[in-house]
């Protein structure tokens, strides 16, 4: 015989029963019971306002049919985490409505050890005021772009009311070649998969970036990144498992350190991440995502804003300097114009220090100074002409145009001995804007020219989008040329193309009389290198003795 359960007792159950319910709805609007085999079994809360469906109609649908198609792999991997941690932090999600519309929330879930595999998820609307704007992502892995991650890694680094972060940088070497062995459908099933299990391992189910093909990051909680490390790798693996890719053909690496900025500025903070995130992806895995992480992002982001403030300091005291390299005309030899190139103090590699300028917001000032003072080099010389580099950054600033425009103004009748070289170590995004500066700068006086053709995938874009008057055809290029097929025909066909558009070639690194002709035959018009002369610190007061009969002064 058993006795009945004090009423005492079973007043206090159903008070903690009660509290725990009204703990669980005084966050969200929705709490939903799945059961083991994925389908509701119970609901209760706002669900006309959340799904625009009735609470009763709610049991028996698979959950899945709750989540926007978009968002059911990601949702697949949160639960898949609560089978092991018990319980989820709440992450955004779209779910789909009745009404054909999705809508964010916030999703969080629990598993009660006594309950079997029951489910526990709380589904939260999002206030339409706390909606952002769409973010820039990757479209075959859904997750962030490398600008709008730095974003959200600065941003919950930041918030220390939150508690501590910690950035993972994921390099899945071997990724993007394996996927193009597949066939189509199933390479995108598979970043797909990556995408979720990545999202779904970062704060909030959406603090995730593809940062390269075979990079990405995630910002997480502290707390046990070693479990949390394995468990991702996991992940991972399992999804490159499922899509039939041999074992040991992707290598998984994953490096994580605190998200902590000290004592940084939000924009010394955003730029120092930014470039401690390029310089992971450049490093190609070798050094940066181990080393340099290991001692710590802090540190790493510091030496960053050191070297911001070292370089800012070099171009406000204009401690660089310029000298000139003369370009000529193949057939005559005669000096057409002299580019102007930057030397750093200590010897500093100048297009490491362009391209650090360019990540972190420098670039603007450096082409400023390097316009001005060769504005002015040409104003102290008898009719030299002189070419000058432009960042694809720069162009795309309103400011540094309007900037530029005053400074070539002054050389008022001989600004067509100023030519501007266009260059593609920072891509132009808004290519309409850019051809439209560059047709003004052209309808002034200015020659424009594509610099380094053939280093980059940009060069070809470039010259279907932007009327110029010259291509240089970059060093390395133009020396593999001489003894491989494939490069000599890109060339001449170069030549051709430029020959028909009306627009010259310039050829670069020419040190020889055998690889000038070379060049020549080719079809370039015109050479630069220590063949022609190093670079000099003066133009030259009388570049007429230095001209064959024949040369030009213009860029014609």
């Amino acid at each position: 015989m058993t006795s009945e359960i004090p009423e005492h007792i079973v007043r206090h159950l159903r008070l903690e029963r009660d509290r725990h319910v009204a703990f669980a709805f005084a966050a969200a609007d929705l709490l939903i019971e799945v059961g083991g085999a994925g389908t509701v079994v119970a609901a209760s809360g706002a669900a006309h306002a959340v799904l625009d469906a009735d609470t009763k109609a709610l049991v028996g649908q698979p959950i899945f049919d709750l989540v926007a198609s978009c968002d059911r792999l990601l949702v697949r991997q949160l639960l898949k985490q609560i089978q092991v941690s018990f319980r989820i932090d709440p992450a955004v999600v779209r779910i789909a409505r009745a009404d054909g519309t999705m809508r964010p929330v916030l999703l969080g879930g629990c598993r009660l050890p006594d309950r079997g595999d029951g489910i526990f998820i709380t589904i939260t609307l999002v206030p339409d005021a706390l909606v952002g704007p769409p973010q820039e992502r990757d479209a075959s892995t859904g997750l962030l772009s490398q600008e709008a991650f730095s974003a959200a890694a600065k941003r919950l680094g930041s918030d220390l009311a939150k508690g501590p972060r910690r950035l993972e940088l994921i390099r899945l070497d071997g990724l993007s070649g394996a996927a193009r062995q597949l066939p189509p459908e199933r390479a995108s099933a598979l970043l797909e998969e990556i995408g979720a299990a990545l999202r779904a391992a970062s704060v909030g189910g959406d603090a995730a970036g593809r940062l390269s093909e075979d990079a990405f990051g995630i910002v997480t909680k502290a707390g046990h990144p070693g479990q949390q490390d394995t468990t991702l790798a996991s992940d991972i693996a399992e999804a490159i498992s499922e899509a039939g890719i041999p074992e040991g053909q992707v290598a998984s690496r994953i490096a994580g350190i605190a998200l902590s900025f000290g004592d940084l500025t939000n924009e010394e903070a955003s730029r120092a991440l930014s470039y401690a995130l390029n310089t992971f992806v450049k490093s190609q895995g070798s050094d940066f995502d181990v080393a340099s992480l290991e001692s710590g992002l802090t540190k790493a982001m510091n030496q960053a804003v050191t070297r911001f403030a070292d370089t800012r300091r070099i171009l406000a005291d204009e401690r660089f300097m310029l000298v000139y390299q003369p370009v000529v005309d193949l057939a005559t030899r005669a000096v057409h114009h002299y580019e102007a190139l930057s030397r750093f103090p200590n010897g500093a590699n100048t297009f490491e220090t362009v391209t650090f300028s360019e990540d972190l917001g420098l670039i603007i000032e450096l082409d400023l100074i390097v316009c001005r003072r060769a504005v002015e080099a040409i104003m102290r010389s008898d009719k030299a002409s002189v070419a000058v580099n432009v960042s694809g950054r720069s162009v795309q600033n309103e400011a540094f145009r309007r900037a530029l425009l005053d400074v070539a103004a002054r050389l008022g009748g001989a600004r067509h001995r100023l030519l501007f070289e266009l260059t593609e170590s920072a891509a132009v995004d808004n290519l309409a804007q850019a051809e439209e500066f560059l047709a003004q700068l052209r309808a002034a006086g200015h020659a424009i020219c594509l610099d380094d053709f053939g280093a980059g995938a940009t060069a070809y874009n470039y010259m279907r989008q932007f009327n110029v008057d010259f291509v240089k055809i970059d060093g390395p290029f133009l020396k593999a040329a001489s003894d491989r097929n494939r490069e000599r025909a890109l060339i001449r066909s170069i030549c051709v193309l430029c020959d028909e558009l009306g627009c010259k070639v310039i050829g670069e690194m020419i040190e020889d009389e055998t690889e000038a002709v070379f060049a020549r035959n080719l079809g370039i018009a015109h050479g630069q290198g220590w063949l022609f002369g190093k670079p000099i610190e003066q133009l030259p007061a009388a570049p007429r003795s230095m001209r064959r009969k024949g040369s030009s002064e213009t860029w014609q």
